[in-house]
């Protein structure tokens, strides 16, 4: 049987951004509990009554890397360029987290065959700390606590009358595939505006003007030659 190493990964906005966790943690926690209540009866004593089980929750704690290593995920030590950055992850993680919008967790066993070990689901970030340790200067530990997300939205339903019987019936529209693209956003270019500008007042950090330039797909002599009136697609905040 094929096997492959596991793999774990976070995306946001229907996968227009993701990263895969550089460092595996020791061990995962999925916890699915019962939404049980129990009665007292008459006559019976006490009872259980079955409830639906509550959203699962997935809970790890690793670090994200000052520098390469053994321990690393092949996929960061096979590039030759890359700079490990622990801070690069941990923005990510707190943006997505404010923004409002579920996450995807994906997790990928040994299993290549049949994906027995694979988890998919969305989820929202519950809670994510982190901290730094003596002797593993640069090193950002972490701890992240992930709780299932389960998409819901207004269902359309119409009345069908049968023509033969006069019969009606309610019919309920098919369910649509959960779209988990986080609405875009525009700003109209105004006169002196620069990406820095822009990336200040709309999102809060100057810093951020490398996003939108890739967001719009300019090139660096675009960046030179913004016209008034044009409209550049934003990243969330």
């Amino acid at each position: 049987m094929a096997t492959r190493p596991f793999t774990m990964y976070l995306s946001f906005n229907n996968g227009a951004e993701a990263f895969e966790f550089p460092v595996l943690p020791e061990k995962i926690t999925v916890g699915h509990e019962g939404d049980n209540n129990e009665y007292e009866i008459v006559g019976l004593g006490k009872i259980n009554a079955i409830g639906k089980a509550k959203l699962a929750e997935i809970s790890f704690e690793s670090f994200f890397p000052a520098q390469s290593g053994p321990y690393v995920a092949a996929t960061y030590r096979d590039q030759a360029d890359w700079n490990p950055d622990p801070n690069y992850f941990v923005n990510l993680i707190l943006r997505w987290q404010a923004s409002g919008y579920p996450v995807r967790f994906i997790f990928v066993g040994q299993d290549a065959e049949n994906d027995k070990n694979k988890i998919n689901i969305a989820v929202t970030i519950e809670s994510f700390e982190r901290w730094e340790e003596g002797g593993s200067p640069g090193d950002i530990f972490y701890s992240l606590e992930l709780k299932a997300y389960t998409f819901y939205y207004p269902q359309k339903a119409k009345v069908v009358t049968n023509n033969k019987t006069g019969e009606k019936k309610v019919v309920k529209e098919a369910k649509k595939r959960p779209d988990e693209r986080v609405p875009s956003k525009t700003y109209k270019v105004k006169k002196n505006d620069t990406l820095s500008k822009i990336s200040r007042s709309q999102l809060g950090d100057s810093g951020r003007w490398r996003e939108i330039q890739k967001l719009n797909k300019l090139t660096d002599a675009d960046l030179l030659k913004l016209q008034i009136g044009q409209v550049l697609q934003l990243p969330s905040k």
